[in-house]
């Protein structure tokens, strides 16, 4: 990753300095202060011994003098003004401070209760009664009364929980499976849905509650121990649409068939390269990912769990989209939390629980900064904004009279025109109806970004390991961009520089004594014997010889012509380098491989040319580069180092 973080100089942000509270100056670079602080730093972070010595203390102060050096080089020439360094510091900066920008505790409650639920699988039913995202407050009560009504109903008695869900549900697939939604945990459903099943006593039905969906009521059946995961080899027959009943029952008796031979020993992997209709799982060879509970058909599921060895393999089952036969390939338990705590975090940050962190967040970040609103003045929005917002069309004039101060924080004060430029910046069509809704969720959104924005401010006060780690980011981009420049690039693209380099040196790039020869290689020794009488004959070309030998097989035989090194190529040295044609030998026992080798000329030890030695030589020429730019370094930005200083650095706390 080389594209990185935020546009400090923008947000007034400064990179800290190491003053005092960072103790003793260990060295000075051109007279400023580095202070011991920011070697130990780094120096312990890159280290797994806990004991220094001076030797190890020595060599890395002379790679961090030279570090030290490029990047004070770097700063000299403006490189951390250029906006390709500001564009790549932001990016970097951006990824740092996603870990200070949540509630950790609050994201530590979610990590938990996931993992919780992932040790758990429940089975529920639901009843669904849909509403729009934008529905109106009357249209929102009216589906409320109709969700509590059938709740009531299935709590007299009046019908099952079932009976309801065929007959009342808005979910299309209640008309198949009654509501029954099968066994499920943590992810599965959306974040409201999953915490009222799991939150339901096993047999109960809960309250009404709402989802992006609608309204739901939950009747959660069961509850058993998470199954881990299960990685499984698939051979599937597909079941096609306006397939006739005859051309079904000869779909199941092949799928049998198939599993007959299963049972004769045939290999899996053999019958679903061959028969298998899942396109996706036939390139695998029939070999599926990893499959988690819920993440199947109902029925593939418990199958595939049922297995309970590897390479067991289930009779034929059928669902919906066909007929199966599943092979238990491998299994995995549930992890345990530390293991599982990165891939849950990572699942939160993609999931609705990200909004429950960032908004005690920015709850906390409010109480922090004594953030006062100025209700008034938000709710004088409702008279200026009309429906003309949801077209996203609303003329920002119409507000030209709101002035008054909106709401404060910190040392910060935002007006209402601040708040006006926000609306017409973002306005876009929408499917809301209710403009004291939608200004509400705008003005939370708008106050939510910048005490975010303020908080990224403050990070490099708050949090000394954050500022500590941004200005690693920095200087290494800087290492990068000034080592490039001065040194990687250019002794790739001075090719002026890059021959004079070469015939200073040349001499240190020699070839070995080489031949220039012919290679036949096989795996079969009547074939080695064929090529060799044929050339041996020399009525036709080597070429046409081997094309002769390959018609049926490209890998009947192999054939090389070059100049080669004795070391290079064993079966030159097998060969004794005898000119000319010299008889197929066994070369490789092992493997059971013939050669026989036709060497023309032998090539006496010779200087390489500088196209023939470019990647030898232009890495030499890069480590000239640097050695030469470091002396000049040295002589510019005069280097001291305090090695009593040094040397008190004996052990990592």
């Amino acid at each position: 990753m080389r594209n990185l973080l935020f546009i400090v100089c923008a947000i007034g942000f400064a990179l800290p300095t190491y003053g005092q509270e960072k103790g003793p100056v260990l060295m000075t670079v051109n007279n400023v202060p580095v202070y011991k602080a920011e070697f130990e730093q780094i120096y312990w972070k890159n280290k797994k011994e806990t004991v220094a010595t001076k030797e190890d203390l020595d060599e890395y102060m002379e790679l961090f003098s030279k570090f030290k050096l490029k990047v004070t080089e770097a700063e000299d020439l403006g490189m951390d003004t250029i906006a390709s360094f500001i564009k790549e510091l932001d990016g970097y900066k951006v990824q740092l401070e996603k870990p200070y920008l949540v509630d950790k505790k609050v994201n530590d409650k979610l990590i938990t209760e996931a993992y919780d639920r992932i040790n758990t699988e429940i089975r529920a039913s639901h009843i669904l009664i849909k509403l729009d995202g934008s529905a109106t407050p009357e249209d929102t009560l009216k589906a409320y009364n109709r969700i509590n009504n059938i709740r009531d109903k299935i709590l007299r008695g009046d019908l099952t929980f079932s009976e309801a869900a065929k007959r009342m549900s808005e979910d299309e697939s209640a008309k198949q499976n009654n509501g029954d939604l099968g066994y499920f945990t943590a992810f599965r459903m959306v974040y409201s849905f999953e915490s009222a099943a799991f939150n339901t006593p096993v047999g109960e039905i809960s309250q009404p509650f709402r989802s992006r969906f609608g309204y739901h009521i939950v009747n959660t059946i069961d509850s058993r121990a998470g199954r881990g995961a299960v990685k499984v080899s698939h051979l599937m027959l597909s079941i096609k649409k306006d397939m006739s009943d005859l051309d079904k029952e000869n779909l199941k008796k092949k799928i049998y068939e198939i599993y007959e031979k299963l049972g004769e020993g045939e290999s899996f992997v053999k019958l679903a390269k061959e028969f298998s209709e899942d396109r996706q799982s036939k390139l695998k060879m029939g070999e599926e990912a990893w499959l988690k509970p819920g993440e199947a058909f109902p029925k593939f599921d418990s199958v595939a769990f049922s297995l309970k060895n590897n390479g067991d393999y289930s009779t034929p089952l059928q669902t919906k989209v066909g007929w199966h036969i599943i092979k238990r390939a491998d299994y995995k338990p549930v992890g345990d939390l530390e293991s599982m705590r990165h891939e849950l975090k990572n699942k939160i940050q993609r999931d609705v629980r990200a909004q429950i962190s960032k908004g005690k967040f920015i709850v906390k970040l409010k109480e922090e900064y004594a953030y006062i609103e100025v209700t008034k003045s938000k709710e004088e929005f409702y008279k200026v904004v009309d429906n003309s917002i949801f077209k996203g069309k609303w003329n920002a004039e119409s507000a030209s009279k709101l002035t008054g101060e909106l709401f404060s924080f910190a040392d910060r004060s935002y007006s209402q025109q601040d708040f006006v430029s926000y609306i017409a910046s973002t306005q876009k069509p929408s499917k809301s109806k209710d403009v004291i809704k939608f200004i509400d969720n705008k003005y939370s959104k708008y106050v939510s970004n910048m005490l975010i924005a303020y908080e990224r401010t403050q990070l490099s006060k708050k949090y000394p390991e954050f500022r500590d780690l941004l200005k690693e980011y920095r200087d290494g981009i800087l290492l990068f961009g000034i080592t490039d420049e001065k040194v990687w690039s250019k002794g790739v693209k001075d090719t002026t520089g890059l021959k004079e380099y070469y015939e200073l040196h040349k001499n240190e790039y020699m070839w070995a004594d080489r031949v220039d020869a012919k290679i036949f290689t096989s795996s079969d020794k009547k074939t080695i014997n064929t090529a060799y009488k044929l050339v041996k004959k020399g009525k036709i070309g080597h070429d046409s010889i081997v094309n002769y030998l390959n018609k049926e097989s490209q890998l009947n035989i192999k054939f090389e012509n070059g100049r080669f090194v004795e070391s290079e190529k064993e079966v030159i040295k097998d060969f004794s380098w005898a000119m000319g044609l010299n008889k197929p030998q066994l070369i490789d026992e092992l493997e059971g491989k013939y050669s026989f080798v036709i060497i023309e000329e032998k090539l006496p030890s010779q200087v390489k040319e500088l196209k023939e030695a470019k990647g030898l030589i232009t890495a030499a020429y890069q480590d000239y580069l640097e050695t030469t730019w470091l002396d000049e370094l040295r002589k510019k930005y005069p280097v001291t180092i305090n090695k009593e200083i040094l040397y008190s650095i004996t052990n990592h706390q």
